[in-house]
């Protein structure tokens, strides 16, 4: 019997037993896998054989009525397909063994951080979105590594995990809403004229006409609980700098006389299209529920995840299933098992354990209307 990986452990993580809530499915509809390569050859553990990695994309479907969905914000004023499905679809990478018999039939699902896979770099000491074997901590210990995108504001590139999310409008009229933006600078050498609405070169959402901001308000402070002030119109508009001079810019600010080092600028600015970002929660739940338990999808496309039984019937490989975060990817979790999406439509346990790594008791913009889950960095918060 193969060891596996204690996640128990105190110096490990914090080991969450959770219920099960009596529900009843949704499902990830269609997987789609666009490619499937060896891990180079010469890193293979012998005692688990090669490992492959799958990308593709999981297409999603969601009851919008079901108990299950109920916490997603805004999920009621999502467009429905013609079945009354609300659907949306993610990329997906999964690492595995080529032959599963010589696995650990246990899967680790590791939320990205913004885009990003970590959980290699944790335990492996391999760092970066292409896949590697590294030390061959998780290989030798049998794991198959799941990821898949969740949140909408990553930006593309890079490798990171993306999601397309529906727009949510009422009775087919915009929502428009005034939201807030906080900014601060980090070049302490030098003061810069433009800014980013959002941190991390994540996407945000654009001012509503940026052209005309006589609607929003621009504060500056000191400190999280210093005294604003207003900065005049006149001081500021839309735009980003470009040789000097200010272009026109939905997601960024311009100032006159530049932005101080250190200090808080708050924006306050009409923004529209909110997306039903609380879905992400549910792509996570679905796409560890679909490789955990399901067979195939509703096309008949096969989940890589099982094995042929002795009457040549197909059977999922996953005895247990855990989900590790770190940082914000902690809190997600925290947020997750909080508003009961560790539990599927179906009233399964999509994990048997969490390891939150680094992430504090706090959850995060994860589910609410224009919400931005890289909006918040740091222990400023808008």
């Amino acid at each position: 019997m193969k060891t596996s990986l204690r996640f128990g452990q105190i110096s490990a993580g914090i080991l969450l037993l959770l219920v099960v809530a009596p529900w009843a499915s949704a499902e990830v509809v269609r997987i789609e896998i666009q490619s499937r390569v060896l891990l180079a050859e010469q890193d293979i553990i012998p005692s688990v054989g090669p490992y492959e990695v799958i990308r593709g994309r999981l297409h999603y479907a969601v009851a919008p009525d079901h108990v299950a969905n109920s916490r997603i914000v805004d999920l009621q004023h999502a467009p429905r397909d013609q079945n009354g499905m609300v659907t949306f679809a993610s990329d997906f990478c999964l690492l595995k063994p080529v032959d599963l018999a010589k696995g650990s039939r246990r899967l680790i699902y590791d939320v990205n951080n913004r885009g990003n896979k970590l959980i290699l770099g944790h335990h492996n000491d391999t760092w970066g979105n292409a896949p590697s074997y590294g030390n061959g901590f998780l290989m030798r210990h049998g794991y198959s590594i799941l990821w898949s995108g969740w949140n909408w504001d990553v930006v593309e590139g890079g490798g990171r995990m993306q999601i397309d999310l529906p727009i949510a409008a009422i009775d087919g009229r915009p929502i428009e809403q005034f939201i807030a933006a906080e900014i601060v600078s980090s070049f302490p050498r030098e003061r810069t004229k433009s800014q980013p609405l959002a941190w991390g070169g994540s996407r945000c959402y654009p001012v509503v006409d940026p052209s005309d901001y006589s609607d929003a308000t621009l504060t500056v402070r000191d400190g999280p609980r210093g005294e604003r002030y207003e900065i005049p119109h006149n001081r500021w508009r839309f735009a980003h700098a470009a040789n000097g001079q200010p272009v026109i810019d939905p997601v960024s600010l311009y100032l006159e006389d530049g932005f101080d080092p250190g200090r808080i600028y708050e924006l306050v600015y009409k923004a529209t299209n909110p997306r039903v970002v609380g879905l992400g929660l549910a792509a996570v739940r679905d796409a560890i529920s679909f490789f955990r338990f399901e067979t195939e999808d509703a096309e008949g496309t096969q989940n890589p995840l099982v094995t042929v039984d002795d009457s040549g019937q197909l059977q999922p490989d996953t005895q247990k299933a855990y989900i590790y975060g770190s940082s914000q990817s902690g809190r997600f979790i925290t947020h997750m098992i909080w508003q009961g999406f560790h539990v599927d439509e179906a009233g399964r346990l999509v994990f048997d354990g969490a390891r939150i790594h680094v992430a504090g008791g706090g959850k995060g913009g994860f589910n609410h209307r224009f919400a931005q889950t890289t909006h918040h960095p740091s222990h400023l918060e808008g």
